[in-house]
């Protein structure tokens, strides 16, 4: 594959600096193995670069790749410009490896249909192959045969062979090769060219050239819905294959060496905002991406990072966060839903405290909410930063009770169309269930300063006070306070009089 046709991939070349000292990856690292390799121009240069395509071998690329899986990113205290670069490094999400979920994570569950990382009916990849719906294996013939009729009209030969080219290099991507098991290369470079083209006709319309994908499902075969399908190609971090797989195979249709994410990347980001996940504000494309979910956590960054004004909490020890009822009792904090504006960059990670009013973006819940959010939780565990997995806390503990659930659908924060609060609260108390992050760590939990704020204002006596007389207790016990203070407001100026007309 050519370097200038994925310069967004992971995996692929982006550059050659002009000296030779070794090639640059676009997540950050080298690959000192490809100078001894066959590098051949490929023509053209970009910004004083040429663009190139090289062959490693299989065993150098395994040793560079566990190099990139065991490397730790810098710890630096974010300040200033730094902390968009320190943010936009977050290829190190398990480098470019796909593994399974643990065991912890998982839900004790009585249907399998419940379980937040197995897919309903599309399989991709190699861990849930067995699982596939045999209308669903149909379709992706079909979309491997239609691919196959455009490829022919700009290479000779289709897609022939390119699979059996990159199959080596997917394999590297899974842990050990995990998932394949005793598959030969014949039938994995099969499932992963199925898997590859219906993915793209998923999100590509070659025909017409649009971005918005074509029907694939068969209405009359078996009814499945699109945030089905969705659910099962897009938001599972076990149902995934490596992007480089969707751009060799983009540019043996088209022809050309433009993108896979520019085609990609929009109806993402449109699926993320009829969800309210994040604002209508464009995005520009993440400098690397690994996969789909990938892709999709690169979204979700929040954009209130931590400053080097709350960098001093850093070495502070964090504790639980509190219930919803409780920081409005004994906090004095109004909670309130923040709405996301058009030209504002932003996600439903930006939670922030302003003079006493705790702005939370809104949360809508419906069937998909969870196995979003826990698979993003688990995307992130060999991660260095953390957001999603600190905002799954939060929300876990604040609204771990029908009561908080309460409170904070009626202030518009919390949406959901489930039977009651009782059981929203209790999808809540178990929605970390498993998980282990260390809160006191200020990069990985990007909201520790938030929580000291929070608490803080909890052990002010004011505060505490203001929280009670307002929300504490019922309008009985208020009315009667209130009368009682302004009998004694009576008693004082009484007092005051009378010792005033015995001084005359």
């Amino acid at each position: 594959m050519s370097a200038a046709s994925s310069r967004r991939s992971v995996l692929l070349v982006s550059r050659y600096t002009k000296d030779g000292a070794g090639i640059a990856f676009s997540s950050g690292l080298s690959c000192p193995m490809a100078r001894e390799r066959e590098v051949i121009l490929n023509g053209g240069s970009t910004n004083g670069c040429k663009a190139l395509t090289i062959r490693v071998d299989s065993s150098a690329f395994t040793t560079w790749i566990r190099q990139m899986q065991h490397s730790e990113m810098p710890n630096p205290t974010p300040t200033g410009r730094d902390e968009k670069m320190l943010w936009q490094k977050e290829a190190e999400i398990s480098s470019v490896r796909i593994s399974k979920v643990r065991q912890q994570l998982r839900r004790v569950v009585v249907d399998d249909e419940d379980d937040s990382y197995t897919p309903h009916y599309v399989a991709i990849g190699p861990y849930h192959r067995s699982r596939s719906s045999p209308w669903i294996e149909k379709t992706k013939k079909r979309c491997t045969s239609f691919l196959q009729s455009l490829s022919e009209e700009h290479t000779e030969g289709g897609l022939t062979g390119v699979m059996e080219k990159l199959e080596p290099l997917a394999r590297e991507c899974y842990p050990s090769g995990d998932g394949f098991g005793d598959m030969t290369p014949e039938k994995s470079s099969s499932m992963l060219l199925h898997d590859t083209c219906y993915l793209l006709l998923f999100f590509v319309d070659y025909v017409s050239g649009n971005r918005a994908p074509p029907a694939l499902a068969d209405d009359d075969e078996r009814p499945v819905s699109r945030n089905t399908l969705v659910r099962d190609t897009v938001f599972l971090v076990e149902n995934q294959i490596p992007l480089l797989l969707l751009q060799g195979i983009h540019e043996r249709v088209t022809g050309s060496t433009t993108s896979v994410l520019d085609y990609i990347a929009m109806p993402i980001q449109e699926l993320l905002q009829q969800q309210l996940f994040i604002s209508r504000k464009p995005r520009p494309l993440p400098p690397t991406c690994s996969h789909l979910l990938h892709l999709v956590h690169a979204y979700f960054r929040p954009s209130l990072l931590p400053t080097e004004r709350t960098a001093m909490c850093g070495r502070v020890v964090t504790g639980r966060w509190r219930r919803a009822a409780e920081y409005r009792s004994y906090a004095n904090v109004r909670l309130m839903r923040w709405d996301f504006q058009d030209d504002v960059e932003s996600s439903v990670l930006d939670v922030q405290l302003e003079r006493g009013t705790l702005w939370i973006p809104r949360l809508r819940v419906d069937s998909n909410t969870w196995t979003i959010l826990r698979n993003l939780m688990a995307l992130e565990e060999k991660a260095h930063r953390r957001p999603v997995t600190a905002y799954c806390l939060f929300m876990s503990q604040l609204a771990c009770t029908a009561e908080d659930v309460q409170l904070l659908r009626r202030a518009g924060i919390v949406d959901h169309f489930l039977g009651n609060d009782e059981q929203l609260s209790k999808d809540f108390a178990g929605l970390c269930k498993g998980v282990v992050m260390d809160v006191h760590d200020l990069d990985r939990n990007y909201l520790k300063p938030l929580w000291h704020q929070l608490e803080k204002r909890c052990h002010s006596r004011v505060q505490r006070f203001m929280g009670w007389f307002r929300h504490g207790q019922n309008w009985e016990i208020t009315a009667a306070f209130l009368l009682a203070l302004i009998v004694i407001a009576c008693q004082v100026t009484q007092t005051f009089y009378a010792v005033a007309r015995g001084g005359h």
